[in-house]
């Protein structure tokens, strides 16, 4: 196994950010046994343990809602956490959604305690996706009305996790469906 991505790249792009959707999914809201698809040995290459290839399958009228933030709001960070011999990973999505609106807050109100699924989007085109069966991510949000003379008006939402990020390669289900 070769790990040929850690020498230096020199034919990819590398830009920094991410796009400006992520989409957001309970876990309740795939299918039972099977539907939160996960990375399938045989691990044959490098990576091929984080990558998710199948497509998630939800319940009737489920699927991932896509949430708008403002371009260049949207960090994914992360840090080794735990003590030594004894570490995992704390990856942390941040992003801005502009408005104050009475569905936005009502929409995290009452979603707030849920275990989420998360996805989000490179500039390069790669899906990440937060969370996994067993270590969901929680989603908390705080909201700002900005002054008369600037600021932003609208939600921050924080996405936090411990666990893997994975790179996902399936097919993103939306509900509602997008209109077209």
């Amino acid at each position: 196994m070769g790990f040929e991505s850690l020498k230096k790249n020199k034919t990819r792009d590398n830009a920094p950010g991410l796009r400006k959707t992520m989409w957001l999914a309970e876990r309740d809201w795939f299918m039972a046994d099977t539907g939160l698809a996960a990375p399938v040995a045989p691990f044959e290459n490098p990576g091929d343990s984080l990558r998710i290839s199948d497509t998630h399958t939800f319940e009737t009228e489920f699927g991932f809602v896509p949430f708008h933030t403002t371009l260049a709001t949207g960090e994914l960070t992360g840090e080794m956490v735990g003590d030594r011999e004894s570490r995992t990973n704390n990856p942390n999505l941040v992003g801005k959604h502009p408005g104050l609106t009475a569905e936005i807050v009502e929409f995290f109100q009452q979603k707030k305690n849920g275990d989420w699924i998360v996805l989000v989007q490179t500039l390069e085109g790669e899906l990440i996706q937060l969370g996994e069966d067993g270590l969901e991510c929680e989603v908390s949000f705080s909201f700002g009305s900005g002054t008369v003379e600037g600021g932003y008006q609208g939600v921050t939402v924080t996405i936090t996790n411990y666990g893997k990020l994975f790179f996902y390669e399936g097919d993103i289900t939306e509900y509602p469906e997008p209109v077209v």
